[in-house]
């Protein structure tokens, strides 16, 4: 009789663990999407990020304004000295001046480029870091795949990870973070 009711109970439970597995087959893979761009303007380390970023473009202006400004005190000189120079004078004065006034250009102009450059690369850093955390809610949903938002036409908000994105973030001290004395990769 307990052998009846052994095979029973595991007749019983055998069809129930088989149609969950087939009804699980049947449910198509989730796909995530997330908008990494929204994960570094609402996050923590994000606002960092930015923060570094303005701060570095911000100096930069002022370094030029500054070299901007100094040539402008120049050229007054320079003119104003004109009528006391003979013409050879002042054409080979403003001359060098014009070399010097390319050069900065060409400087400034080198420093704005290698800093769009570096604030691209940590940028890119922090989204490449934020991996771990899409490989997290991945698993925990047993999703498939996450892409990015801005490359999605239409999708289903549910499944929208970004604020979940931003909060496990938020709550993580080993996020991407930003150190200001090493550049960007």
């Amino acid at each position: 009789m307990r052998l009846h009711a052994l095979i029973l109970a595991l007749f019983l439970a055998l069809p129930v663990g088989g149609v969950a597995a087939q009804e699980q087959l049947r449910i198509p893979p989730q796909i995530l999407v997330v908008d990494p761009r929204a994960v570094l303007e609402q996050s923590e380390a994000g606002r960092e990020v930015l923060a570094l970023n303005h701060a570095q473009r911000v100096a930069l202006q002022a370094e030029a304004d500054a070299v901007s400004e100094q040539f402008e005190k120049d050229e007054l000189e320079l003119a104003a000295r004109r009528s006391l120079l003979t013409r050879e004078a002042f054409a080979e004065l403003a001359e060098d001046f014009d070399r010097r006034v390319r050069a900065a250009r060409s400087e400034q102009d080198a420093k704005a480029e290698d800093l769009i450059e570096e604030i691209e690369a940590r940028e890119r850093a922090f989204i490449e870091g934020l991996n771990p955390i899409y490989a997290e809610i991945l698993n925990e949903i047993g999703g498939a795949a996450v892409i990015d938002l801005r490359s999605v036409i239409l999708a289903d908000a549910r499944l929208n990870i970004t604020q979940e994105v931003i909060r496990r973030l938020d709550r993580r001290s080993d996020s991407p973070s930003v150190d200001p004395e090493q550049p960007a990769e």
